[in-house]
């Protein structure tokens, strides 16, 4: 039995394949077996793959009709022989560290369930703005307690860069089709399962930018199924047994989540206001140290906004997790 199964979903991605296991090739651990599920690829990938195959007795191939990656993901899990599960996407390249790095890490932390790395994006020319800023804020969570409080932000680890505990994915049910992010989704109920996070604090994945990923190309990863994904958990999790919510932020973010909390049957008390206030209430009209009458859901998108209140509602003797948290 190899040590770690990589999974290696794979839709129409001729142009980049040949690269990307060619990363996995020369990974300096050799005991790990590869299983690369072509997704209805239409463009030679299937091909690609079975000819790779007969080169390399590590690489195991399953065609299947297009049913989009969660489905490919879970054919991948249950064809996999090990205990350990490593995300690698078609695109994008492994360091060839990673996959050592990060076993050696989970031998000597044995109780984790989701291994993450720090990532770097490229070609340069091909990242903008928005991503540069995600990764600098991707890169700075290391530990559980990091990637917990900023999990409804974003996806705070990155799916590709991943090693999971075969047994914690199973135990929640694996992956699923639901119209949203399958990675954030999987995060956020391992979240709930009580199943612990960690990163290494080395870039040991590179994520390809191009205009055919599905992060720009596929509605699950819209602005407003990430929003729907985001209620379903707070619904399950934090606003659980609660009928009203506190929200609070600015913006057009801050309209868009009072209309969905009142699409979802909350009553929303929806206050704009950028920072605390020095010296008075730290919400509502109530002294900086009591807490809310309803749970409070902050809305705000910069990191050094969440940071601000952050510390203005812990001082005050608020709880994250409890009394509020942070979405965007």
């Amino acid at each position: 039995m190899p040590a770690i199964s990589v999974l290696l979903p794979v839709h129409d991605a001729a142009p980049w394949l040949g690269a990307s296991l060619a990363s996995l090739r020369r990974q300096s651990l050799a005991d790990f077996e590869v299983v690369a599920v072509d997704d209805g690829s239409t463009d030679g990938s299937g091909e690609l793959l079975e000819r790779a195959a007969a080169q390399e007795p590590r690489l195991r191939v399953i065609h299947t009709p297009h049913r989009g990656l969660p489905a490919a993901l879970d054919l991948a899990l249950g064809s996999a022989r090990a205990p350990l599960l490593a995300r690698h996407d078609a695109d994008d390249l492994s360091h060839r560290e990673r996959l050592r790095l990060q076993l050696e890490y989970w031998r000597a932390h044995p109780g984790t369930a989701v291994l993450g790395t720090r990532l770097r994006l490229f070609p340069a020319a091909s990242v903008g703005a928005g991503m540069r800023r995600w990764v600098a804020w991707h890169n700075r969570l290391l530990d559980h307690r990091e990637i917990v409080r900023e999990a409804l932000v974003e996806s705070p680890l990155a799916h590709g860069t991943s090693l999971l505990s075969r047994r914690w994915v199973e135990r929640v049910g694996g992956w699923r089709e639901r119209g949203w992010p399958e990675d954030l989704d999987l995060w956020l109920r391992l979240i709930e399962s009580g199943a612990r996070f960690a990163k290494l604090p080395r870039v040991l994945y590179a994520w390809r930018q191009h205009p055919e990923s599905a992060t720009w190309r596929d509605p699950a990863f819209s602005a407003r199924r990430f929003l729907a994904l985001k209620l379903d958990a707070l619904g399950r999790g934090f606003l659980r047994g609660h009928g009203e919510v506190e929200l609070l932020g600015v913006g057009d973010s801050l309209a868009r989540w009072r209309e969905a909390l009142v699409a979802q049957g909350f009553r929303v008390r929806a206050r704009a206001q950028g920072r605390p206030r020095p010296g008075g209430a730290v919400v509502g009209s109530g002294p900086s140290t009591s807490h809310p009458g309803a749970p409070l859901v902050l809305v705000f998108g910069a990191f050094v906004a969440r940071r601000r209140w952050r510390r203005a509602l812990t001082q005050a003797g608020w709880v994250e997790g409890s009394d509020f948290v942070f979405v965007s």
